[in-house]
C-alpha cells in the first residue's frame, strides 16, 4: 500500500469516521482471512464498504476470470479510486449504500453467492445494522456466505445469528488494529427468526 493511498484513507477517515472506522486500511493478512470464505468458483460477489480496495484486490486474484464484482461504495473519492487503480473489467463500482444490494444485483441479473464486508458496524445503530445484514440475507443465494471483519465482537455477532441463524469468529491478530472475522451462512431463502 503506498503512502499516497494511506494518507488518502486518513483524510477520508478525518472526514467520515463513522463511515469509515479505521485510521488505516485493512491489511492482506485481514484480507485474505475474509476472502479466503468466498468460493473460487463464486460468479458474482457483492463487496460491502470497499473503500481504497484492500479486500477488493485480493477477492479478485482469488475469482475466476467470469465473475462479477459488484462493489457498492457511498463514498464519492473512494469510488473514483476504484475505478482508477483497478481496471479490472470484473469489478462494478457502485455508489450506493449497502442496502441496495438486492435491486442492484437484481438489475445485473446476478445471483449473489457471497458478500464481504469492511463495513464499520460498532458505529452504526442496530437499526441500520440490521437493514444491512437483511439486505445481504435478502439477495444471497441459499448456500450463500456473509464475510466481514470488526474490531469489537458486540455489534455484528448478534445481528448475524438473529437474521442468518449463525456465526463463526475468528481473530487476525496480524492486522493492525487486530480484528474479528466474522462468517454466516444463508442456509435457505424461507430462514427468519421468528418475529423479525
Amino acid at each position: 500500500m503506498g503512502v499516497s493511498e494511506q494518507l488518502r484513507f486518513l483524510w477520508q477517515f478525518v472526514r467520515h469516521p463513522k463511515e469509515v472506522g479505521s485510521v488505516v486500511p485493512s491489511s492482506r493478512y485481514l484480507a485474505c482471512a475474509v476472502v479466503e470464505h468466498v468460493s473460487p468458483r463464486a460468479r458474482c460477489v457483492a463487496e460491502f464498504g470497499p473503500g481504497t480496495g484492500p479486500i477488493t484486490r485480493v477477492l479478485l486474484e482469488r475469482l475466476g476470470p467470469a465473475a462479477t464484482v459488484l462493489a457498492l461504495e457511498i463514498d464519492p473519492a473512494f469510488c473514483a479510486v476504484l475505478r482508477r487503480e483497478l481496471a479490472d473489467h470484473r469489478l462494478r463500482v457502485v455508489e450506493a449504500p449497502a442496502q441496495e444490494l438486492p435491486a442492484r444485483a437484481r438489475d445485473l441479473g446476478c445471483a449473489v453467492e457471497a458478500v464481504v464486508s469492511g463495513l464499520p458496524f460498532a458505529n452504526f445503530p442496530p437499526a441500520l445494522r440490521r437493514e444491512i445484514v437483511t439486505a445481504a440475507h435478502d439477495a444471497l443465494a441459499p448456500g450463500g456466505v456473509f464475510a466481514g471483519y470488526g474490531y469489537a465482537p458486540f455489534a455484528l455477532p448478534p445481528v448475524l445469528r438473529a437474521v442468518f441463524g449463525n456465526c463463526a469468529t475468528s481473530f487476525e491478530w496480524r492486522n493492525m488494529p487486530p480484528a474479528f472475522v466474522f462468517v454466516a451462512r444463508k442456509l435457505s431463502s424461507e430462514f427468519r427468526v421468528p418475529g423479525s
